[in-house]
């Protein structure tokens, strides 16, 4: 199993000064149907024994109002302990363990990527230093010049659900990746995140 971790638990909280944006892009199958829901295991895939079972709980409210069984991994499994990679035999005898307490659906939240970049910060620094000089005649100039630059981080965070009876070459059939930049609150993320999931199971 690739490397996963969730994670909200390791976001630094930026300054009031930079940039925040959280966007989120979503999908499910056609062989998607809230309704056939079994029973489902909430999974968020953490070393962080605390935000697992907080995000694990609050996620199996939310569904549960929707009518969706849930069970969550830190009760049913407690003596499963996180781990970076997984074999398959693993895997396997998970899933058989899963299915054996009639779980059909497992739902997973994980973080799927960080990428930190360096941008220039819109300053009046910056914007004098960025200023060619005034030649009235030939000047040449080796002089470095030094700019205001800030770290912009992106968690982008995947939530996928799968059927464990049907699912073929490991696909999900219900999916949803939220994109933060430089996120403000851990709160407000983690809601935004548990909100997205709920849409993933509105019933049409």
């Amino acid at each position: 199993m690739k490397k996963i971790t969730l994670l909200i638990y390791i976001i630094v909280l930026v300054s009031s000064c930079s940039t925040s944006k959280i966007e989120s892009n979503s999908w499910v199958s056609e062989d998607f149907k809230p309704k056939s829901v079994e029973r489902m295991l909430i999974f968020a895939n953490t070393e962080d024994t605390s935000l697992q079972s907080d995000f694990e709980n609050k996620t199996s409210e939310v569904l549960s109002k929707k009518g969706i069984t849930t069970v969550t991994m830190h009760e049913l499994f407690p003596q499963v302990k996180y781990q970076e990679d997984r074999s398959p035999e693993e895997i396997n005898a998970f899933i058989v363990e899963c299915k054996n307490k009639n779980i059909d659906k497992i739902l997973f939240a994980s973080q799927k990527s960080i990428t930190v970049d360096t941008v220039l910060t819109k300053s009046l620094h910056n914007y004098m230093n960025s200023l060619k000089p005034l030649e009235l005649g030939k000047t040449t100039s080796n002089e470095k010049v030094e700019y205001d630059t800030k770290k912009i981080t992106t968690y982008t965070i995947e939530v996928a659900v799968y059927n464990i009876n049907t699912t073929i070459n490991h696909q999900p059939i219900a999916k949803t990746e939220v994109k933060a930049t430089n996120p403000k609150s851990v709160k407000k993320l983690k809601e935004y995140i548990i909100s997205d999931i709920s849409k993933l199971f509105d019933f049409k």
